[in-house]
């Protein structure tokens, strides 16, 4: 599932690591992966990075099952581990990562394996059936969506969509989102104020889901106004256009009237889930796969229902900030076995055939489809959200030379003084502009790019 975690203070200092994660990278050495405090890759087997709530026992069990001669060793999804696994030259044979947001970074570094060939001469899995997702994963050196291919989303969602609490929707008289007509961002600041708790002292519910200006966040408001904040060779950005500004300006405001979890005000639980399903929040951010959450829960699939995502300006945008999935190391010593068991997981094999049963995540191929659930109101509902949201579907451009989270980090860091007032609206677009930039130039002085 495509979990956005609220960018905590700690997250601040962790993007400290994984930019010096990527400067490393400029020289890959060699040393040995044991030597990073985790399980060396087994003989003949598979080193994976990913998530242990994904590929769980059972699915390693029905791999081996099938394939007795290339066990697994799964190490535990970490983005700062990662870049130190790949700065020592012994990265993980595959890695999960957000497509979204990190294709143009991973195929630029040559980091990660072109699958093409792979595909060409697979008996099991056509081209033709890949979601037209699976293109976030295509890098021609220039412009995502085209060029060779480096990973396949395992499930997807669009991801500035949210879901509501319909019971407290009612109880504060506001009108339920409909499918075909999305709510604004100053809507939504709107009406999460008359649904915010407040009680000896404290919040006790919040209107609103917990918000962050990253990258993706403030990118996908930007783009519902036809604007953009990457220039268009991905070498600077620029949070001083007006649209920018009004983008920040609504985190703040967001922050100061606390309406939900921020950066000043940290989701202690790390993402919407937890406090949606304890009703203690309105709303969460997440897209279509939080389905497969609410259905750990017939209380919570009783009010739970899906809204598109949300305008800033008048052009509708619902964009994909993560397609989750894997890639697959160009210096891992198998190539074949890693490429199996990529298709396996993410396309062909049973287990994404249960992901897409269960409701977390439109699946990576079309053939999968129909295996979606309907059963349930709240799962007819969602699908025929998502179903309309589809012709709005946008991928917003990153760039190459910094990691995401590397840039969310220096946006962050300035945020509480915009919050706190010790810098105005404008010296935060300004300051970050200046900062991201920096990070760029680094990044493109390590690729030898001239800016």
């Amino acid at each position: 599932m495509n979990v956005q975690k609220h960018v905590s203070r700690r997250s601040v200092l962790g993007g400290a690591a994984l930019l010096a994660g990527f400067a490393a990278v400029g020289g890959l050495t060699g040393c040995s992966a044991s030597g990073l405090g985790g399980a060396a890759k087994k003989s003949g087997g598979l080193t994976i990075m990913g998530n242990p709530g994904e590929i769980t026992p059972e699915v390693i069990d029905a791999w081996v099952k099938d394939h007795p001669d290339v066990p697994i060793t799964l190490i535990k999804d970490d983005p700062t581990r990662l870049n130190a696994m790949m700065a020592a030259g012994t990265p993980p044979d595959l890695a999960r990562s957000l497509g979204a947001i990190s294709t143009a970074n991973l195929a630029s570094r040559g980091l990660a394996l072109d699958l093409d060939p792979y595909v060409a001469k697979s008996s099991t899995l056509k081209e033709s059936d890949l979601a037209k997702i699976n293109d976030v994963w295509r890098w021609d050196g220039n412009k995502q969506g085209s060029g060779p291919r480096y990973g396949f989303v395992k499930d997807w969602s669009q991801d500035s969509m949210f879901w509501y609490n319909t019971e407290m929707f009612a109880a504060a008289g506001i009108p339920l989102p409909t499918a075909d007509k999305p709510l604004t961002y100053d809507q939504l600041l709107q009406i999460a104020e008359p649904m915010t708790k407040r009680g000896g002292g404290k919040v006790e519910q919040y209107g609103l889901f917990s918000t962050a200006p990253s990258i993706e966040n403030l990118s996908a408001m930007v783009a519902t106004t036809s604007g953009r904040i990457f220039n268009d060779d991905l070498t600077k950005v620029d949070f001083t256009s007006p649209e920018a500004k009004q983008a920040l300006q609504w985190h703040i405001d967001v922050a100061k009237k606390q309406v939900g979890y921020t950066l000043v005000d940290p989701n202690p639980d790390g993402w919407d889930w937890p406090p949606f399903d304890a009703k203690r929040t309105a709303m969460a951010l997440a897209g279509y796969w939080f389905g497969g959450m609410v259905t750990t829960n017939p209380k919570t699939a009783e009010f739970a229902r899906l809204a598109p995502a949300p305008m800033m300006g008048s052009k509708r945008v619902s964009p994909t900030t993560s397609a989750t999935g894997y890639w697959i190391s160009a210096k891992t010593a198998m190539k074949d076995e890693a490429y199996a068991f990529l298709e396996w997981y993410c396309c062909t094999g049973p287990n994404a055939k249960v992901r897409a049963q269960t409701g977390t995540g439109m699946p990576s191929v079309t053939t999968l489809n129909s295996e979606l659930p309907q059963s349930q109101p709240y799962q007819a509902e969602a699908m025929k959200v998502q179903k309309n949201e589809e012709q709005y579907l946008q991928v917003l451009p990153f760039s190459p030379y910094a990691q995401a989270v590397a840039v969310s980090a220096a946006i962050a860091n300035l945020f509480p003084k915009a919050v706190s007032g010790e810098l105005s609206a404008g010296q935060f677009a300004d300051q970050a502009t200046t900062d991201v930039n920096e990070l760029l130039k680094q990044g493109m002085e390590l690729a030898g790019k001239k800016g």
